[in-house]
């Protein structure tokens, strides 16, 4: 009897530290920050204005997964932080306005890796048209 729950309690164990691996996403220490910086162009191609965007979506996945797990709107400032993330490797997106494309929009994508457990990534700038 003693060795059926001993064989019981090992397999909860290992199911446990199984169950506990870390993929990508949030549950770490991990941070990436930036800021997106976009630029109102005319017609002819012409920059109207530029600066720093507030209210822009930033979107975070797995690298190569098209599917976001979150995305967030920038401050006033153009900024934007993922906060509390695993190692791993991650693609961030903004959407740009695109006068020659099919659907009026492109993305902008950037590939990001935190390799250690408090890490903290700071990416360049986004440039959008908008």
């Amino acid at each position: 009897m003693k060795k059926k729950y001993l064989v019981v309690a090992v397999l909860l164990i290992a199911i446990g530290f199984y169950s506990c691996s870390k993929d990508e996403g949030y549950g770490g220490l991990g941070k990436i920050s930036g800021k997106v910086y976009a630029y109102d162009v005319t017609s002819t191609g012409n920059i109207r204005a530029e600066g720093y965007l507030g209210e822009v979506k930033v979107y975070i996945s797995e690298h190569n997964n098209p599917n976001y797990f979150d995305d967030i709107n920038t401050s006033y400032d153009g900024s934007f932080q993922f906060r509390f993330l695993n190692k791993g490797s991650y693609d961030l997106w903004v959407y740009s306005d695109c006068d020659t494309c099919v659907w009026k929009q492109k993305y902008e994508i950037k590939a990001v890796d935190i390799s250690s457990k408090k890490q903290s990534v700071t990416v360049e700038d986004f440039k959008i048209i908008f």
